[in-house]
Parts: structure tokens; C-alpha cells; sequence
């Protein structure tokens, strides 16, 4: 563990133990450890960092998923209006790792032969290890064809090989759509962004229009989809429901913010798009599969959850990541910086959620590798059975 990192928990117990300690106590503790650091630490201290730790100990230590955002993180995400570039990497961190989740179709990355599975171990020389997630990120990101050197960790490798990849801007395809044997169409949905209810109508009714209104199932596949807006997950799940149905109930610790979303178009800022949501009425009834893994967070999960409550759908694949909560965004009023942590719950219809073990699929498929799509073949033949 990394200096930087152990600071970090230090201030999580500092920060539990605040209830009962006076504020100038803590205080004076956090400069005594600090002093204590820049007198006797073997490793080079950068008392900014020190402090951006500490401050993502304090969120983390009430929500795992919790971020802070230092000045130059909040401007890149959220605020600076220049052209951002990346390299086309999704990426996951497991035991202060940070490994690749999955590669954007086209991008640098792919280009540069980086795969699902690789370890980021070094950016332009500096150790990932000593890096937060959110500093991994902002490091990949940067001006269009400026280029970043990597060092990654194959699968099966002992020895880093060292990349260097051109940043681009990267188009994301949201959805996926196309037509297996036996008119079954596949929809694949990769994040549930602002327009994802829209992107979801056109590519459907394309679909449904080529194929003269015939569409004996679908498979709709939320793999690898970490979520996004809960009300593009609202919205989408009210298209394979029948109207008013009720499809999760929300509670925050403020009790008259309670709220449960049902599926009427008010509910998900769907008023606009009712005429093209009634001339996909078939997908009330249409025979579903949803494919999920345990890289389906948050909106994946509200999809899958309630449809399988309802017997709505039939999920395969394995367990999903198991998050259910919302999370907002507080710009801060002393520093440019902003700190995101969850705010608000939700639960399924009957009250049921989706923490810590995910959603249970009907029907357990390990995907082995790549080249051999077992849940995906399981889908089809399930479907060409109905």
C-alpha cells in the first residue's frame, strides 16, 4: 500500500471518530501526522496530494463509490469547454489495480492491441500504483493527437510492455442493434446516457420497420453497462411494462423525499417521445432475454431487477455488481472542486435490493473468452424455442 493511499485511511478513522473528538483536536492531529510524513517519509511528499487523499478518505469512508474532485479533475469532467481527447479504455479497479474492462470498437487503444483483462502499470513513467482512479483517468485524458505512453501487464505476462497511444476523440456507439435467425433481434446498450431512451426508440424502430413488423424476440444486453442516469434505467424498463406499472421506490434520508417512479411518461421525461413509444407497443409483449455480468451497475441493474420481478424477462449471464444507490453531484463553494456521493436508494417493486450480491440471473453463463459467446448462444436458442 502507497503512503498517499495509508494517509487516506488514517483520515477515514479520523473521520469516524469526529463525532466525539473537537474539531481543533482533529486538526491538530492531521498536522502532527502531516509533519510527522514530510519529517521521516522515505518517499518524495506533495502536501496537495496528502490533502486531495485525505478528502477522498472523508467521501469514500460514507459511500465506497464516492469521489472527490480536485480542481483540475471537476474543470476536465465537468466545466472546461476544450476539446478533451482519450485513448478509448474503460477501465475497473480491484485491489489497487487498475485494470482494462473493455476497449471502445476503433479507438487508440484497440489500435494498440490493449485488451479487456491488461493492468495498467505505469502512465508517461508514473506508477499507477501511487495513482487514485480518478487521477488515472484525468492522466489518459488530454488535448486531441497529443499521444501518452503506457506501460500494461498482459494476461499470462510477467514482464510490462510498453505502448504508446495518439489521444483521439471518441464517438461511443450507446447502443447496438442488429437481427439473428428467426427474427430475433439483439440490442446491446453500452451506458444508459441523457438520450439513451431515444437512441433505444430509433434503433428499435429501425429494426422493427426492416423487418416488416416481425420480431419474434429480443435480446436486450446490458453487459459490461456500469449505468448511468437512473431515469434513462426508469425509461427504459417502462417500455417492456404495461402503463402505470410501479418500477422501484426511492427514499433518501430526508423522509418527504420519498417517491416510488411508476411507468407513466412524467415519471421519466418521456412525455415528448409517447407517440413513438405507442408504435413500439410490441415490446410489452415480445418474448425477452437480458444478458448481464458482474460489470452491470446501477441502471443495468434496475432494468434487469424489475423486469425479472415481474417475470417480465429472463436473465442470464452472472450476477451483477449489486449497487443501489444514487449519487450527486455538490460542487464545492471554497475551491473549484466537487465532491459525488450517493444520496438516495432504491429498491425493486416488492421492496427487494439489488446490495450486495446483484441480481441473480435465471439462468448462470460464464463467458470464457471472447470468441465463444456462451450467454449470448444460450439467449438465442431459449428465444427459438418460444
Amino acid at each position: 500500500m502507497s503512503l498517499i493511499r495509508f494517509l487516506g485511511f488514517i483520515f477515514v478513522i479520523a473521520t469516524i471518530l469526529a463525532a466525539d473528538t473537537p474539531a481543533y483536536e482533529l486538526s491538530t492531529i492531521y498536522q502532527e501526522v502531516v509533519q510527522k510524513i514530510k519529517d521521516e517519509s522515505i518517499n518524495p511528499v506533495d502536501e496537495k496530494r496528502l490533502m486531495n487523499r485525505c478528502l477522498e478518505g472523508m467521501v469514500n469512508s460514507v459511500d465506497q463509490n464516492g469521489r472527490y474532485l480536485n480542481e483540475e479533475e471537476y474543470e476536465t469532467l465537468y466545466l472546461s469547454s476544450k476539446a478533451v481527447a482519450g485513448v478509448g479504455l474503460f477501465l475497473t479497479e480491484k485491489h489497487n489495480h487498475i485494470f482494462v474492462k473493455s476497449v471502445v470498437d476503433h479507438s487508440p487503444a484497440q489500435k494498440a492491441s490493449l485488451q479487456k483483462g491488461d493492468e495498467l502499470v505505469q502512465i508517461d513513467g508514473t506508477l499507477v500504483r501511487d495513482l487514485s482512479f480518478e487521477e488515472v483517468v484525468s492522466a489518459l485524458r488530454g488535448a486531441p493527437n497529443s499521444k501518452v505512453k503506457l506501460s500494461v501487464l498482459k494476461l499470462n505476462s510477467s514482464k510490462p510492455t510498453e505502448v504508446q497511444v495518439m489521444r483521439k476523440a471518441i464517438n461511443l456507439d450507446l447502443i447496438t442493434s442488429l437481427m439473428f435467425k428467426g427474427d430475433i433481434a439483439y440490442v446491446k446498450i453500452s451506458s444508459f446516457a441523457q438520450n439513451a431512451l431515444l437512441e433505444m426508440l430509433d434503433d428499435t424502430q429501425y429494426l422493427y420497420d426492416a423487418q416488416h413488423h416481425k420480431i419474434s424476440g429480443l435480446v436486450l444486453d446490458l453487459r459490461d453497462n456500469p449505468g448511468g442516469y437512473f431515469i434513462s434505467g426508469i425509461a427504459l424498463t417502462s417500455l417492456f411494462l404495461e402503463k402505470d406499472k410501479l418500477i422501484i421506490n426511492v427514499k433518501s434520508r430526508h423522509k418527504e423525499e420519498k417517491k416510488q417512479y411508476k411507468n407513466t411518461p412524467q415519471d421519466f421525461d418521456g412525455a415528448e417521445y409517447t407517440d413513438k413509444i405507442e408504435a413500439l407497443s410490441f415490446l410489452k409483449t415480445v418474448p425477452l432475454v437480458i444478458l448481464v455480468n458482474n460489470d452491470s451497475s446501477g441502471s443495468s441493474e434496475i432494468v434487469a431487477s424489475v423486469l425479472q420481478e415481474y417475470n417480465r424477462a429472463t436473465i442470464i449471464g452472472t450476477p451483477t455488481f449489486g449497487k443501489d444507490t444514487f449519487a450527486t453531484l455538490f460542487p464545492l463553494t471554497t475551491t473549484s472542486s466537487a465532491v459525488k456521493f450517493a444520496t438516495a436508494r432504491w429498491s425493486t417493486p416488492k421492496g427487494k435490493s439489488v446490495w450486495p450480491s446483484g441480481v441473480t440471473p435465471n439462468i448462470e453463463v460464464t463467458q470464457e473468452n471472447d470468441a465463444d459467446d456462451k450467454p449470448l448462444t444460450e439467449a438465442l436458442r431459449l428465444l427459438q424455442k418460444k
